[in-house]
């Protein structure tokens, strides 16, 4: 394990040796200094903005490099994380205002859709509630967010004859991501090398597990996304990686060998033959990746075991059923929102539940699980039904693929789909029949819930030949729901109503 002797000793170096912070020994006038230096660069911003001396992009690049720096050195002046949320707090609220208002024009008036000025400070605040005590893993994921990232998005701008390709939704550059993975692996390097006490093999393969994945967070992201994605997924892959491999002193061959990579090798595989048999998207697959990464990092053979059994069975059954139809949002390969509106909440206790041994959270895991298997089955099962469905609320008749609708078959699938995680949880490791009950039960009732959401909130809209769909589009009007409230929105919502229910069933039982 990493020594927490070494990261506390370092930030006592920082505290106290460097001369530079000595007129700022009070963390409050220091919050002060920090807050009042970011609103004039803002204002600075407007007026670069309002004379013409640089581009809208140019101008909100150089806003993101200075406030940047000032973030990327707050964990050197703060001991604790209540003045850096404070600040956080602040600027997302200023930041909703402003760009309601449409003021802020220097920050905010782009030659591209993007709401990077708003993503940041709420990454800021995550990283300042739940990371704060890994200073020096802060201080990393920062640097790259001030650095690296506007650098690759300077060079795909300047650059003349640059190849660009589509993960998701934005258009990225060859040149720029490989400026970003660059520049991301010398400033990762030379930041360890000073920090941490690593053989060179482990800071080597450290330093590369980090870029790659942080690089893989930029192109993934989307609309300014990256500002949110980047810190929090590089610290969650450096602070995996310390804990899945902890010994500082393992060659390169030992590290390559370890069991928590092995298994890495395993899932992307797994995850790469998905997409080429067209079950994931080219985002879902890096969207699982990175889940699956994580899981592994974190969870144990429980976690993986599971949630890979959602996964591959689910897309099984989606190809072999055809599951597309022109109801829905989306066609039957699973992108990278589904991805995390399935196992997203699953993801999340699974980390929660490595630094909390309280074995409940493995139950919630598992109940999480269970809820987006039923509903995927109980959707990919209705197909089937002859029968038209009737809505879970009305009791009337609906078209076939439509939220909110259930059938006979839906339903038996959606029970079998929660049996089968957990028969997992059995297969996993022992446990309770009472607890197996539970899984299956939160897991089906949830999928129940996910449905009447479905039939009520969840938006539909009319076509220009008056069809009901849940496609959203300039073409289409809103005829039922809110806009807001997707099919992805539901489905996020399922997986985390199970746990809840399962939590009440193990408080009763």
């Amino acid at each position: 394990m990493l020594s927490r002797c070494h990261l506390t000793t370092q930030r006592i170096i920082f505290r106290m040796d460097y001369h530079l912070w000595l007129p700022f020994q009070n963390e409050w006038l220091t919050f002060l200094v920090i807050l009042i230096s970011i609103l004039i660069f803002v204002m600075t911003s407007e007026l670069l903005l309002k004379y013409e001396m640089l581009s809208p992009e140019s101008n909100r690049r150089l806003v993101h490099i200075c406030i940047g720096s000032l973030i990327t050195l707050s964990p050197i002046v703060f001991n604790n994380y209540e003045l850096p949320a404070t600040l956080a707090l602040i600027f997302i609220i200023l930041n909703y205002f402003a760009y309601h208002n449409k003021s802020f024009k220097g920050i905010h008036s782009q030659n591209r859709i993007t709401y990077g000025t708003i993503y940041f400070p709420i990454g800021y605040l995550i990283i300042s509630i739940c990371f704060w005590q890994h200073t020096e893993l802060v201080i990393i994921s920062l640097s790259l967010l001030t650095i690296s990232d506007p650098l690759a998005s300077y060079i795909g701008e300047k650059t003349s004859k640059n190849i660009e390709f589509v993960i998701w939704e934005d258009k990225k550059t060859v040149k720029g991501t490989i400026a970003f993975f660059i520049s991301s692996t010398l400033i990762i390097f030379l930041i360890t090398k000073f920090l941490f006490n690593f053989s060179i093999s482990y800071l080597l393969f450290f330093t590369l597990f980090t870029a790659i994945s942080a690089t893989i967070a930029e192109i993934t992201s989307s609309r300014g996304s990256d500002n949110l994605s980047i810190p929090i997924i590089t610290i969650l892959f450096m602070l995996g990686f310390l804990e899945g491999i902890p010994s500082i002193s393992l060659n390169i061959m030992d590290i390559l060998l370890s069991e928590k990579l092995l298994l890495i090798y395993l899932i992307t595989f797994l995850f790469f033959v998905a997409y080429r048999l067209r079950t994931l998207s080219l985002d879902g697959l890096f969207g699982a990746g990175i889940m699956g990464t994580l899981i592994i990092l974190f969870g144990s053979k429980y976690h993986l075991f599971s949630i890979a059994t959602f996964f591959i069975l689910s897309s099984l059954l989606s190809k072999v059923l055809k599951n597309a139809s022109f109801y829905r949002s989306k066609g039957s390969r699973r992108d990278i929102l589904q991805v995390y509106a399935n196992g997203g909440i699953a993801l999340l206790i699974c980390i929660v539940g490595h630094f909390n041994n309280d074995p409940i959270l493995i139950y919630l895991f598992f109940s999480s699980v269970a809820a987006a298997m039923s509903d995927t089955w109980g959707t990919e099962f209705g197909k089937l039904s002859k029968q038209r469905p009737i809505s879970i609320v009305s009791l009337k008749p609906v078209n076939h693929g439509m939220s909110g609708g259930i059938t006979r078959i839906g339903t038996l699938g959606s029970l079998l789909g929660s049996c089968i995680i957990g028969l997992t949880a059995w297969l996993s490791m022992p446990i309770q029949s009472h607890i197996i009950y539970g899984i299956i039960f939160s897991g089906l009732l949830a999928s129940l819930f996910d449905s009447v959401l479905g039939a009520t909130v969840q938006g539909k809209y009319k076509d220009q030949n008056g069809e009901i769909t849940e496609k959203e589009n300039e073409n289409n009007s809103l005829f039922q729901g809110y806009s807001l409230i997707n099919n992805d929105t539901v489905n996020l919502l399922n997986t985390t109503i199970s746990p809840i229910i399962m939590y009440i069933y193990l408080f009763l039982f």
